[in-house]
Formats: C-alpha cells, structure tokens, sequence
C-alpha cells in the first residue's frame, strides 16, 4: 500500500507501519475522507479514525485549559447591575492558543457556562 509493506502475522493481523499510518493521517488532514483513506489501504474505519486522534493530541492542543483567578479587589461601592461603567473591577481572561476572552465582572454565570461548554465541545 503506497510502496510500504504491511507485515501479516501468521494468525492474519496486519501490522501497520509508523510510515503508513502517518501517511494516511497527512492524508486526511489535507482532507481526504476517513472511510476513502481506510477502504484504499485496506483498513478498518475506527482503526484509521484511532491514527488521526492519536496525531491530533501530539501537542497541538491541551490536554487541560489551566484558569487563574485574578486577585479580588474590593471596589469603594458595589457595581449596580447592568452598568458597564462601575464594573471597573477584577475580570477573567480565559486564552486559549491565540485566542483570549475577557468575562467582566457581573457577567452571568449561566452564560459563562455555555461559553466554557461550546470550549470544550471545539476541542
């Protein structure tokens, strides 16, 4: 299969090489499909999808996202709700490679969860 030889055990399994499998996973990254790429090397759909999470999770994302609160600081008089202009206060700033979000003080928690789901879910 593209010029590498797959060995074949004697009770029938193939062992895939280093060079095949990384060949294959390239391949799918410029974007060939996962079914084409396994039918044409002849192997198991799950098998190939297992070679391109295993590429994807070598460094290219985090495994974990760390998050610091930053130092509370008390404010002469609370912020009054829905205004933007005595939330001067401390804030979070989530960064994650190149992108960052900053979550001002008083934001909703309901909407910060949504945020930190739709995160994950991307990852």
């Amino acid at each position: 299969m593209w010029g590498i030889t797959v060995p074949v055990s004697p009770t029938g399994r193939r062992k895939w090489p280093d060079a095949l499998r990384a060949k294959a996973v390239q391949k799918i990254l410029a974007g060939a499909g996962i079914r084409e790429t396994a039918e044409e090397i002849g192997a198991n759909k799950s098998l190939v999808v297992l070679w391109v999470k295993k590429a994807d999770t070598s460094g290219k994302s985090p495994a974990f996202v760390e998050v610091v609160a930053p130092a509370v600081q008390r404010l002469a008089e609370p912020p009054r709700e829905n205004d933007r202009e005595t939330t001067t206060g401390p804030s979070c700033r989530i960064s994650i490679g190149a992108a960052a979000t900053e979550i001002p003080l008083g934001y909703p928690a309901d909407h910060l969860v949504e945020v930190l789901r739709a995160v994950r879910s991307a990852q």
